[in-house]
This record gives structure tokens, C-alpha cells and sequence, in this order.
């Protein structure tokens, strides 16, 4: 896996308009993997495209494979103004360790229509929870079924997001989340994987790649 830390020129029209939308932002990444940004081609096999917005501290981009940065360059000139590449290896991750997380999540729950069962009524919709005691909740619930607990974590941000898929299209709200603390690995392999696939709703708008660090 790889993981790269992206400085976008806000001078550059292409890197400015895609600043500004998370949607259009995924179009343009997708053009550092071969076959994926051209008419919104496929993304190579295994791959799992994941990224997170952080602001003055860049833009950070998870990938199974090597990206080409330098593609997506000569395609806009000028779209760069600082580039950084690492490999990512989880096979490090033992049992019992304890590291730092930072997690921007879509958390949301689905919800039967009209408060009815399964049975009566198999559609559901998405909620967002917006009270931080279920927002954490959710946490401890991916802990789970992701192979880590929750030992703390602070809320950082929560709010609604509003996303535009093309220039004058009708708006798309999503509840975003961030998340920052500290966990303990529980099952290492299930971590690696959890890391890997993301966590939560949305990925490909921004939501969902797990952040780790050693403290």
C-alpha cells in the first residue's frame, strides 16, 4: 500500500475547482491510476481509492497501488506545488499496541421507514446521528467489527457537508464526523484490513480512510 500527502495549487484553475468538490476532486485523483480517469474507466483490480481532505496539511491519499502523480501533472500543468509518496506496511501491527487515529466519517445508521420491521417494510434510509454520545458509539461499533477499541476519542467536527457533483447540478448533503484519539489493536490482520477498505459510507467523497500513527 501506499500513501501520499498531496499539496494542491490553489493558482491552478483545475486544482481550485477541485477544492471545492469533493466529487470532482475523486475524477482527478483517479487520473494517477492507468485506465481509471478517462471516461471514468475502472480502477486497477484490488484496488481501494481512499483520501481525506486535511487542509493546510494537505491532501492525503490511500492506495494499493503506486500511484502516477506526474500523469496527472503533465494532464494539468501546474495542479501540484508539493508532492510526498510512502509506502504504507500494516504487517507491523501486533496485538496489544496502542497508537494515535484520525478518522473523518459519514455516520449515519439505516433506518426503517415509517418504524416498521424487516418483514413489513425492507426499505431503509440513511440517518445521520448527530448526538456526540451515538456518534461514539458508532465508533466503538466499527472498533468492533474492525479489529480495535476505542481507549478515547474527541470529536473534532460534526456538521453537514454540502456536495455538488457538477457545476449548477442540485446540491447533496452527507454528515460528516471527524474523529481523533487513541486505540488499541485487538486483531491485527482485521486492522490491516479495516485500514485497507475504509470505514463508513461516502468513501470515495472524502469519508472513511482510518489514519494510524505510532505515539
Amino acid at each position: 500500500m501506499y500513501l501520499s500527502r498531496l499539496f494542491l495549487s490553489e493558482g491552478n484553475r483545475q486544482a481550485n475547482q477541485d477544492l471545492r468538490s469533493p466529487y470532482a476532486l475523486h475524477q482527478s485523483i483517479r487520473w494517477a491510476f492507468p485506465g481509471a480517469g478517462e471516461a471514468g474507466g475502472p480502477l486497477p483490480d484490488g484496488e481501494r481509492l481512499l483520501w481525506r481532505n486535511d487542509d493546510s496539511k494537505g491532501l492525503l491519499v490511500q492506495s494499493v497501488t503506486c500511484p502516477d502523480w506526474p500523469a496527472l501533472e503533465d494532464r494539468w500543468p501546474g495542479y501540484f506545488r508539493g508532492v510526498e509518496v510512502r509506502p504504507l506496511n500494516l504487517s507491523g501491527l501486533r496485538e496489544g499496541d496502542r497508537l494515535l487515529f484520525r478518522l473523518r466519517a459519514n455516520v449515519t445508521v439505516s433506518r426503517y421507514r415509517n418504524g416498521q420491521d424487516r418483514a413489513a417494510d425492507p426499505r431503509t434510509k440513511r440517518e445521520a446521528l448527530r448526538g456526540a454520545r451515538e456518534q461514539l458509539e458508532w465508533l466503538d461499533r466499527q472498533g468492533e467489527r474492525g479489529g480495535f477499541t476505542v481507549l478515547g476519542a474527541d470529536i473534532v467536527q460534526s456538521g453537514n457537508v454540502r456536495l455538488y457533483k457538477a457545476r449548477g447540478g442540485a446540491p447533496m448533503t452527507l454528515f460528516a464526523v471527524t474523529f481523533e484519539g487513541l486505540l488499541a489493536v485487538e486483531n491485527a490482520d482485521q486492522l490491516a484490513q479495516t485500514v485497507q477498505g475504509g470505514i463508513g459510507k461516502a468513501k470515495s467523497l472524502g469519508f472513511g480512510l482510518l489514519s494510524l500513527a505510532r505515539g
